[in-house]
């Protein structure tokens, strides 16, 4: 019986089992199909979203004229062909930041209809000075250009130095009491080039008492704006990411000039990657007033030239740094033409924009400066031999300026009086549309230069948030048709 009794209950037990293995089963299976249905329909969801989020991007780059199906199309080849592309691409071309190492493959020809032209560029020549004697205070010399007719003073200091009434050392220290004393209020100086400085000094008299002068700007003290790279010392383009940075560079615009026999004493502020006055450690000063700032990103060389820091100081324009510093501290600078001066071994912002040019105190010293860093730069494919009257003997009754004709300025009734025959022009754009466009250029041309720096997270960074990091952003959202196209424009 009990045999029997237990053989039934592990049959029962069996049919159980079996029940509930089929029911198990059947659930599983149950469940299973309704997953598979949900997932099915999450990614049908997924996929939804995903073209209503490309439908609704495609609104921020006026390219929203897609069908749904088209929308659909541009999403697949989007993430299995463009985007291993652009990351391919990324690691071989974006390695760096500033645009020093892989310049822009699109070369702005600065020559009028594209055509080669070569010239044999000679010198300037120069007016004579041969009366001036050295002042006995250092502020006298420091200001020398102010006490005569003519505004010279880099000229007459180089006869001072050429008559050996003041040694290349004597004035270099000269300039440098000068820029200590005066940088704590100014806030325009990065770093001082002190023993490369006495080093040049000291050449440039040897080489005078040998008998050899390199001509104007021999044993002439001056300042470089800190995107231009010099062996040796911090190039930081006046960023807190970049303030402890050497580059093993040497800047065409500084080989020139130590080929003419200047010497380098400074470093000078360039504002945050060359935008306004505003840089990792302050904000440059505006010496007449220094409730108030330099203004532009070529702050340093402006101010230190107009305080008397340095006879003259190189800086870069791209949209004003040179024009305005040089109106808002009272100096006389040269924005040269496009190409005239070689960029090699500076700081790109857009390479179909950038200039460098002289800061001086007369217009004679901007043209004495400007006649040694001229000439055709090899490695960079916009410099251009381009020639150039002499300033100092040109006949300007010759010479024909173009103005607009609804701009109200003084110049136009000052040059006509002494003979420039004056046209009047109309542009067939506004100046908006120009700020526009020159907007459009320069920030795509400058997001290339630092990809790296904005996907890092560094421009978090950045000293002032409303300038190059708003800007660089709105850059990503810049159709690469839509560049080339303004690229076309007259």
């Amino acid at each position: 019986m009990d045999t029997w009794r237990h053989s039934w209950t592990l049959i029962i037990f069996l049919l159980f089992a079996s029940a509930f293995t089929v029911l198990g089963k059947s659930l599983i299976a149950t469940c299973t199909a309704q997953m598979d249905s949900t997932t099915t329909f999450v990614e049908e969801t997924t996929r939804e979203e995903e073209i209503l989020s490309l439908k609704n991007a495609l609104k921020f780059f006026d390219a929203d004229f897609f069908s749904e199906s088209k929308v659909g199309e541009i999403a697949n080849d989007a993430k299995e062909f463009n985007i291993p592309l652009y990351r391919g691409n990324r690691k071989l071309v974006a390695s760096t930041d500033g645009g020093l190492y892989d310049p822009s493959v699109l070369v702005f020809n600065p020559t009028w209809g594209g055509s080669e032209e070569h010239y044999e560029n000679k010198r300037f020549t120069y007016p004579s000075v041969s009366s001036i004697q050295r002042p006995d205070r250092e502020e006298d010399i420091a200001f020398l250009s102010n006490r005569i007719a003519g505004m010279y003073q880099v000229l007459e200091l180089g006869h001072l130095i050429r008559t050996k009434q003041i040694t290349s050392h004597e004035l270099t220290g000269i300039f440098l009491r000068r820029m200590k004393k005066y940088d704590v209020a100014l806030e325009a100086v990065v770093s001082y080039t002190e023993d490369l400085a006495y080093k040049q000094a000291k050449e440039a008299d040897s080489l005078l008492d040998r008998g050899e002068y390199l001509g104007p700007l021999h044993g002439i003290p001056y300042g470089l704006k800190d995107i231009i790279a010099v062996p040796h010392y911090k190039t930081t383009w006046g960023s807190t990411t970049f303030k402890n940075q050497v580059l093993d560079i040497e800047a065409w615009v500084y080989k020139r000039l130590r080929s003419a026999g200047a010497v380098l004493i400074a470093k000078l502020v360039s504002g945050s990657l060359a935008y306004d006055d505003i840089w990792f450690g302050g904000r440059t000063r505006n010496p007449w007033n220094i409730e108030e700032f330099s203004t532009g990103s070529s702050a340093g060389p402006a101010a230190c030239t107009s305080a008397g820091l340095v006879p003259f100081a190189i800086g870069s324009e791209t949209a004003g740094s040179i024009t305005y510093p040089a109106a808002r501290c009272g100096v006389t600078a040269l924005r040269p033409t496009f190409g005239t001066v070689g960029r090699t071994g500076v700081m790109s912002i857009s390479e179909s924009l950038d200039k460098l040019g002289p800061f001086c105190r007369s217009a004679a010293d901007c043209a004495l400066v400007l006649d040694a860093i001229r000439g055709k730069d090899p490695d960079d494919l916009s410099s251009k031999d381009i020639l150039l009257e002499d300033p100092f003997s040109v006949d300007i009754t010759k010479l024909k300026v173009g103005y607009l004709e609804d701009a109200e300025m003084e110049v136009v009734d000052v040059l006509a009086s002494m003979g420039v025959h004056m046209v009047p022009f109309k542009l067939n754009y506004t100046v908006d549309s120009v700020q526009g466009i020159l907007n459009f250029t320069m920030d795509v041309e400058m997001l290339t230069h630092f990809d790296k720096w904005q996907r890092s997270g560094q421009d978090d960074a950045y000293e002032a948030q409303d300038q190059w990091p708003l800007e660089l952003r709105r850059a990503r959202m810049i159709p690469a048709v839509d560049y080339l196209q303004v690229c076309h424009l007259p």
